[in-house]
Order: structure tokens, then sequence, then C-alpha cells
């Protein structure tokens, strides 16, 4: 038995089952780049989110085509589910936070991010409450539920930095995962089910539109201003196994990301038609800003600190973190 593929197996395991919440694995694995017509086939999984224009302007505007590339997208609620789907094997590519890969990284797995997918401009991530709320100050948030997409995630952090920030330990909430995601979420507090919601754009203006849900705070504020979102991540494995794919794949994401910052409509309608929104919408939504040029190792490692301030990687990590090697492993790797 060879046994540098049983450490990969029990690596790959651990790392899932440190993710709990994720999306139980398929049998179907080996979406690994393909040829097929002159093309190379690249599954990208994605959490329905304005963060990722980018990504959907380069696919409606033929320019993963354009690289020689036939990319597919497939939704996924939260990105410890598309870490899980990249772990076995099912996508090339995720598109999501860096939380949960920044997490994994740290416990063993092996990703290299690709590309910069957004970072945090006013009132792309914020809080909401129903209109008829109690709730009308983060005080009130004390010993109340707050729905998230993912448990340990981007959206647990950027609130327990609010929280700290005015006085108030992220302890005294309750962080609850709706794992249907950003989607679900809205109706969900409109009924009752938690006190508030943590919400990504176009979701966010989606639910105002839908129920007169109120902004409670804008998450783009204090240590978080401009924070970074999400990005494009693939394991380390398929990057050296495919590098004319992922240079392909950052080429055109490029270019994609600078129509999305120059081109806000292009970005609106592109976003609105992944995820089925309609133009009222998309129309009023707001957007993150959309970096171009390479991984910024600065930006990314205010992830990993804030990550360890509050609790979402363990003390184990301080040195890594602090040394700035987990980050460059990510961005660099030897």
């Amino acid at each position: 038995m060879n046994t540098g593929h049983v450490r990969a197996a029990a690596l790959a395991a651990a790392v899932i089952m440190m993710l709990a919440g994720c999306a139980a694995a398929h049998s179907d694995a080996g979406l690994a780049a393909l040829t097929k017509s002159g093309e190379l086939n690249v599954t990208v999984a994605a959490i329905p989110s304005a963060d990722l224009a980018g990504l959907y302007v380069a696919q409606d505007e033929g320019l993963f085509a354009r690289q020689g590339l036939h990319v597919t997208i497939t939704t996924i609620a939260s990105t410890k589910a598309v870490i899980a789907s990249q772990l076995n094997g099912q996508v090339d590519i995720g598109a999501g936070s860096y939380v949960g890969y920044v997490a994994a990284q740290a416990a063993g797995a092996r990703f290299r991010i690709l590309a910069e997918a957004s970072t945090l401009r006013p009132h792309t991530r914020v809080l909401l409450t129903t209109a008829g709320s109690r709730i009308t100050t983060l005080a009130g948030l004390v010993g109340k539920k707050i729905a998230v997409n993912g448990t340990g995630s981007i959206g647990t952090l950027l609130i327990s930095a609010l929280l700290a920030e005015n006085g108030i330990a992220p302890a005294k909430v309750r962080f609850v995962t709706d794992k249907q995601g950003f989607p679900d979420m809205a109706g969900q507090l409109q009924r009752g089910h938690w006190d508030a919601a943590f919400l990504a754009e176009p979701y966010a203006s989606k639910a105002e539109e839908d129920y007169g849900q109120v902004e409670l705070a804008d998450l783009d504020q204090g240590a978080t201003l401009n924070f970074p979102i999400a990005g494009y991540v693939a394991t380390q494995a398929w990057a050296r196994q495919h590098p004319q794919a992922a240079a392909a794949f950052v080429r055109a994401i490029e270019e994609g990301q600078a129509l999305a910052e120059d081109n806000p409509s292009a970005a609106r309608v592109s976003v609105g038609k992944s995820d089925h929104l309609p133009g009222e919408v998309t129309a009023v939504m707001a957007l993150p800003d959309f970096p171009v040029g390479p991984v910024d190792e600065q930006r990314m490692q205010r992830t990993a600190d804030a990550m360890l301030q509050f609790g979402l990687l363990a003390r184990q990590y301080a040195a890594e973190v602090r040394q700035g090697t987990l980050i460059r492993s990510m961005i660099s790797p030897s």
C-alpha cells in the first residue's frame, strides 16, 4: 500500500472533519481539468454573492473561452462546503471567503490563492434585522441569535470585530448557521428563527426589497474597513498538475475583475443572471472592490491576524500567523 496516499487521504478526512457543517461529499469525484474539443474543462464552486462578479462577467463575456477554457460554475452555500468538495476532487477551483481556506491551511491542507475576488466597500456585508425589531443598536444583540452562512466564517469574523470595537464581547451573542446560505436567510429572519442576519449583496438588497428589513450595521468600518473577503483558490496539487489551466484562469479572471470594477452595470447584469435576481434588486445593490493584479500578501495577512485575534485560529498557530508564513504558503508555496 502506498503510505503517501494513506497520509493524503487521512489529511483530507481530518480537514473535512475540522470544517464542521460542510456539505456531504458525493461519490463521483475526478472533475480535474480534461482536454475536450481543444478546451480545458474547469469546474468552479462559488458562493452566491456580488463578490464574485468578476467570475460571472468573465463567463458572460467569453473571457474563459478566449483562454481555451470551458468553465462550469456550481453554486455552494458556504466556503466550508466548497473546500470539502475540493478536497474530495469534485471541483477544481473554489470561489469564496478566505477565512475557511486559511483555517484549512493551518490544519494541514495545501491551497494556493490564484487571484483576489473582492474587498469590502460600504454596505456590501451587513447585519440586518426585521423592520419591527426591538433591536436598534449593537448592544441590543447581547444574548441574541445572529445567522451566518457558515460556522466560523467571514461573517463570524466581521461581526466579532465590530462587536469588540463597540465594547461587546463576541461570546455574548450566539452565531447560528443557515446551511442553505444567503438566499434562505432573509426569509428565516422574517419568520423569527433568529434575531439578526449577516448578509452579503445582492441578498441584503433583496431582503430589503422583499421584506422591508433594515440595516443594523454596515460591516465595512473600523478594523475591517476595506477588509479582504473572497478569492479564487485551488489546491496546490491541482495548480501543480494543471499550470496552464491555472494561468489561463487567472488571465481571464483579471480581465473579468477589471471589467466588473470599470463597468458596474456589467457586474450587476452578470450577478443578476447568475443568481436569477430581478433588476430592481441588482440595480440598487452595493458592489465591493474588485482587486486586479498579483495577490497582495499584506492584505491577506489581515485575515490571518483577525482570525487569530477572535479565536477562529487556535493559539498554536500564533507563530505562523505573526511571522507571515501561513499566508505566504498560500501565495508563494515552495
